[in-house]
């Protein structure tokens, strides 16, 4: 055992070394050096990981916000095409949505223009395509029909033959008062012209009937020449859209006034009734079917006029839409229609009704077809000469899609489709923020093919401007800015 004064010597040493280290460790802390590695040997894997370590390891540089939003530029705005609106806060219709096809309205659009007597077509005044009023002259016709001249000549034959006779009653009139000739006779000479004023009278009817008006009858009257050519017109419409033919009641009426009178008011042109009241009407020349020179007989068909500013859409419900469709018949409710545009979107038509609703179901489709009203529109018009041609916007046989409202959502922001992208299980919007379009994740409720209704939670809120095009693009833009491998179907709405 080592003497007292050395063991006290040996602890007195021991206790400076480890006040000498205590105080390293605190300076190395200090200076933010690691006072350990001066008492460790040589580690090269440790000298190599604390030189390969990230000094910004776990900070947070704002990253994870600069992915939430994406910088356009102006140009990148105009290249897109992209569009923007101020959120709403509203209702939203939801609608089913079935096939349809614009279809002329039976009875409405097509007129046929007949031949009202036998004869040769000499010229067609009018072209197809051509739009045409109401009494626009269209075809002349040389007539050849034996009984319509020989009943024109009957008529010429009892008009000269009253004529005649009127002109002796007149004569006996002025001096039976001078009792010179006996009553009887003047009397006899009255109804030998009452009797021929009934030939006239049945020769008139006769051609009435043949086809001829009663201008055409007052021109013989008074000129006393034969109808070699008559011109067909475009019909007058009435106002519960009947054709207009001239009627035999205004020449019926004549025969009730006395003999003298009917004489006189025979070379007076006949007044219209009042009860024909023509609306103007507008036609287009949609079928010729006859050439010039070609012989027709009365009751052939020479043209088809066509009015297309009202025509039918005709929808194609199955019996699950059922319900829906009789339900929006029955209460008048708002059916839509969308027509695909090339090149600008489809179109949404709105404010439609149900007319009917077909009464038969298509055995191999097993659709029951139903009629939406549709008011057309002109696209265009070309004027050549004195002809005008047009093009209407919608035409029979164009497909489209009829949306029947099935439901309704209050308090909904309703936005276009195109304005909400996808990612997995998320949806976003994305809102205007300066030249940034930062991305907001939102819950919808519903959707459809035009529109997308989405909680009024706050995510978004009235007030807000937001795209409403371009969402795929955006979506794409944010994941190429991130980094991140890009999903072509990212963002895309199907």
């Amino acid at each position: 055992m080592p003497a007292p004064h050395l063991w006290l010597a040996r602890l007195r040493g021991a206790s400076i070394t480890l006040v000498a280290v205590l105080l390293t460790i605190v300076v190395g802390v200090a200076v933010g050096t690691n006072p350990l590695s001066r008492f460790r040997g040589a580690d090269p894997v440790a000298d190599e990981t604390e030189a390969d370590h990230d000094p910004h390891e776990g900070h947070d540089h704002g990253e994870s916000s600069q992915a939430e939003s994406v910088a356009l530029s102006k140009q990148a705005r105009a290249n897109m095409g992209l569009r923007t609106a101020t959120v709403e806060a509203g209702r939203y219709t939801q609608y089913m949505e079935v096939p349809g096809v614009v279809t002329q309205w039976p009875g409405r659009t097509h007129i046929a223009v007949t031949s009202p007597l036998t004869g040769v077509l000499n010229s067609i005044l009018v072209s197809r395509g051509e739009l045409v009023k109401s009494g626009a002259p269209l075809f002349t016709l040389r007539l050849t029909h034996q009984d319509l001249v020989n009943t024109q000549e009957t008529f010429l034959t009892k008009l000269g033959e009253l004529d005649v006779e009127q002109r002796e009653i007149d004569r006996l009139s002025s001096v039976a008062t001078s009792g010179a000739i006996a009553g009887k006779t003047l009397l006899a000479r009255q109804y030998e012209r009452d009797k021929l004023m009934a030939g006239v009278r049945a020769a008139r009817q006769a051609m009435l009937l043949h086809g001829l008006t009663e201008q055409q009858i007052m021109q013989i009257e008074r000129s006393r020449v034969l109808i070699r050519e008559i011109t067909v017109y475009a019909p007058l419409i009435h106002e519960d859209d009947s054709l207009h033919h001239e009627s035999l009641g205004h020449a019926n009426d004549r025969l009730s006034e006395s003999s003298t009178e009917r004489y006189a008011s025979m070379l007076q042109p006949p007044v219209p009734p009042a009860e024909h009241r023509h609306v103007e009407a507008e036609f287009l020349v949609t079928e010729l079917l006859a050439r010039r020179g070609e012989s027709v007989s009365a009751g052939d068909e020479l043209a088809q006029l066509s009015d297309f500013s009202q025509v039918l859409i005709e929808g194609q419900a199955f019996q699950r839409d059922g319900k829906a469709l009789r339900r929006a018949a029955d209460t008048g409710a708002d059916v839509q229609a969308i027509i695909e545009s090339s090149g600008e979107g489809p179109e949404l038509i709105d404010g439609l009704k149900v007319v009917y609703i077909g009464n038969e179901v298509d055995r191999r489709s097993r659709a029951l077809p139903f009629y939406v009203s549709l008011t057309n529109q002109v696209e265009r018009t070309e004027q050549s000469g004195d002809k005008r041609y047009i093009s209407w916007l919608y035409k029979p046989g164009q497909r489209l899609t009829v949306r029947l409202p099935i439901s309704q959502v209050e308090n909904a922001i309703v936005v276009p489709k195109d304005a909400v992208a996808e990612e997995g299980a998320e949806r976003y919007l994305f809102v205007e923020n300066g030249d940034h379009f930062d991305r907001v994740p939102v819950s919808i409720i519903a959707r459809d093919s035009v529109h997308v209704a989405i909680h009024n939670d706050g995510q978004v809120w009235p007030g807000q401007v937001i795209a409403v095009s371009g969402a795929h693009q955006l979506q794409m833009a944010m994941k190429n800015q991130s980094g991140a491998a890009i999903d072509p179907h990212a963002g895309h709405n199907h």
